[in-house]
C-alpha cells in the first residue's frame, strides 16, 4: 500500500460521518446523536419547559411594570314619571358617554417583586435541567450504540466458533470412522456444537433487542454502524480524582440546577413575607363625560387625577401564616436535595475516574487472554490430531477464546462510558464530546485498517 493510497484512506474513513447503501445507512456515534437530537421526546420536552419558564418570567415581570387601560361607556338614560305628572312632563332622555384611560404604576408590592425573582430563579433551573437532558441524551445514545456493537460482536464470535466446531467435527467422526477416536469424543463436539448454536441463537435476540433500543434514540431502523476499537485515543482530561470531583460540582448542571431550585425556594418565602408589607401604586386617570340622567344636565367634561393607593392587609384568616410555612418546608427539602444531588455526583465522578483508571489494566488483560487463547486453541487442535489430547480440549480452549473476545470488546465499551461520564459530570458540553469521541473512535479503526493493510 503505497503513501498516498494510505492518506486517501484515512481521510476517507475519518470525513465520512454518514453514507447510504442500499436500504441501510451507515452511522458514526457523532450522527446517531445528531439523530437523536432532532427527535428525542425528553429533549423537547426539556425545551418546552425552559419555553414555559421563560414565558412565566415575562408574565411575573410584566405585572411590576406600568399597566394602562383604556375605558368607555356608552348610555342611553330614560326618566319617565308615574301618576298625574306623568302626562305634564312626559318622558325624557339623557343620552351619555364616558371614556378615558388609567396608568397604574406599583411603587411597593413586595411579593410581587419577589416573584419576579423566583420565576428568574425558576428558568435558570428550567435551562439547566435541558443541559442535563442533553447529557443523558448523549450517555443513552452512545450505550445503545456501544451495546449494539457488541451483540453484533458477541454474534460474530459465536458464529466463528460454530464454523469450527463444525469443522472439529467433521474431523473427529473421520476420525472415529477410522477407529482412531473415541465414540464419546465424537458426542462431546456435538454437544458442544448445538450449545453453541443454541447461544449463537440467544445472541441473534440480543442483538435485535439492542437494535431497537437503539432505534429508539435516533428513529432510523435500517442502519449499520461503524466499527470501534478498543484503543480509542481518549484521555482524562484532569490529573486526579479530588480535581474532577471539584470540577464537577462546579460546572454540572445538576449541581446548577439543585442550586437554583435552593434560590427559587428561597424567592418564595420572600413572596409569602412580602404579603405582609404594604402594597403602594401610583395612579393616574384622565376620563372625558358627557352624562345627564336623574333631571340634572351637566355639561361635558374632562377630569384628571393622580393618586397613592395603599393597601395593607391586616389579618387573612390565618392563610398568610400558613403559607410561609409552606415556602420554609419547600425550602428546606430543597436545601437537602442539593445535598443529595452533591453526593451523588462526587460518587458518580469517582466511580467514573475508577472504572476508566481500571479499564486501561482490564484491555490490557483482555487483549493478552485474546492472544492466549488463540494459541491454545491452535495447540489443542494440533495435539488433538497428534493423538497426545482430547477433543474437550479443543472445545475449551474455543470456549475460553470466545469468552476472551467478547470481555476485550466489553471492557473498551466500558471504558469509553467511564471517559465520557467523566467528561460530561465534569462540565463539558454534549455537543462538543461526541464528535471528539466519534472522531477518535474512527481514528482508531482508521489507523486498525491501515496497520492490516485492508
Amino acid at each position: 500500500m503505497t503513501l498516498r493510497t494510505a492518506s486517501m484512506l484515512l481521510l476517507g474513513l475519518l470525513g465520512s460521518k454518514l453514507w447510504a447503501s442500499d436500504d441501510n445507512l451507515s452511522m458514526s456515534l457523532e450522527v446517531a446523536y445528531g439523530l437523536a437530537v432532532d427527535q428525542a421526546p425528553s429533549l423537547a420536552i426539556a425545551q418546552y419547559r425552559a419555553e414555559a419558564a421563560k414565558a412565566q418570567w415575562a408574565e411575573a415581570r410584566g405585572a411590576v411594570l406600568p399597566q394602562m387601560t383604556l375605558f368607555g361607556e356608552w348610555s342611553e338614560n330614560t326618566l319617565s314619571y308615574d301618576g298625574p305628572l306623568g302626562a305634564l312632563y312626559g318622558e325624557e332622555r339623557y343620552p351619555g358617554e364616558r371614556y378615558g384611560f388609567q396608568v397604574r404604576q406599583e411603587l411597593l408590592n413586595v411579593s410581587r417583586f419577589r416573584e419576579v425573582q423566583r420565576r428568574d430563579a425558576l428558568f435558570d433551573r428550567s435551562e439547566s435541567d435541558l443541559a442535563q437532558a442533553e447529557i443523558e441524551l448523549l450517555v443513552r445514545v452512545t450505550d445503545a450504540y456501544l451495546n449494539v456493537l457488541l451483540a453484533d460482536d458477541t454474534v460474530r464470535h459465536f458464529q466463528t466458533e460454530s464454523e469450527a466446531l463444525e469443522k472439529q467435527l467433521e474431523e473427529a467422526q473421520a476420525l472415529y470412522a477410522r477407529g482412531l477416536l473415541p465414540l464419546t469424543q465424537s458426542l462431546e463436539i456435538q454437544t458442544r456444537s448445538e450449545t453453541v448454536i443454541a447461544d449463537l441463537i440467544e445472541a441473534e435476540g440480543e442483538a435485535a433487542i439492542a437494535r431497537e433500543r437503539l432505534t429508539e434514540l435516533i428513529g432510523v431502523r435500517n442502519f449499520e454502524l461503524m466499527s470501534v476499537v478498543q484503543d480509542a485515543n481518549l484521555l482524562a482530561s484532569l490529573a486526579t480524582a479530588e480535581q474532577a470531583v471539584s470540577k464537577a460540582l462546579e460546572n454540572s448542571p445538576a449541581v446548577a440546577a439543585a442550586e437554583e431550585n435552593v434560590n427559587a425556594a428561597e424567592y418564595g418565602v420572600k413572596r409569602e413575607q412580602g404579603t405582609w408589607w404594604p402594597e403602594v401604586s401610583l395612579v393616574f386617570n384622565q376620563q372625558y363625560s358627557d352624562v345627564g340622567f336623574d333631571n340634572l344636565t351637566a355639561p361635558p367634561r374632562t377630569t384628571e387625577s393622580i393618586s397613592i393607593a395603599v393597601n395593607y392587609p391586616l389579618s387573612q384568616g390565618g392563610s398568610g401564616a400558613a403559607r410561609i410555612r409552606s415556602a420554609w418546608a419547600e425550602y428546606y427539602a430543597a436545601k437537602e436535595e442539593l445535598v443529595g444531588v452533591k453526593r451523588e455526583i462526587e460518587t458518580r465522578t469517582r466511580s467514573a475516574w475508577v472504572r476508566l483508571s481500571a479499564a486501561d489494566k482490564r484491555i490490557a488483560a483482555s487483549q493478552q487472554a485474546v492472544e492466549t487463547a488463540n494459541v491454545s486453541v491452535l495447540a489443542a487442535q494440533k495435539s488433538v490430531k497428534a493423538g497426545t489430547a482430547r477433543v474437550s480440549d479443543v472445545l475449551f480452549a474455543l470456549a475460553h477464546r470466545t469468552r476472551a473476545q467478547r470481555d476485550l470488546f466489553f471492557a473498551g465499551q466500558q471504558r469509553v462510558m467511564a471517559w465520557l461520564e467523566l467528561e460530561l459530570v465534569t462540565g463539558s458540553a454534549p455537543s462538543a464530546v461526541a464528535p471528539v469521541l466519534s472522531d477518535a473512535l474512527l481514528i482508531g479503526t482508521a489507523v486498525s485498517a491501515l496497520a492490516t493493510g485492508q
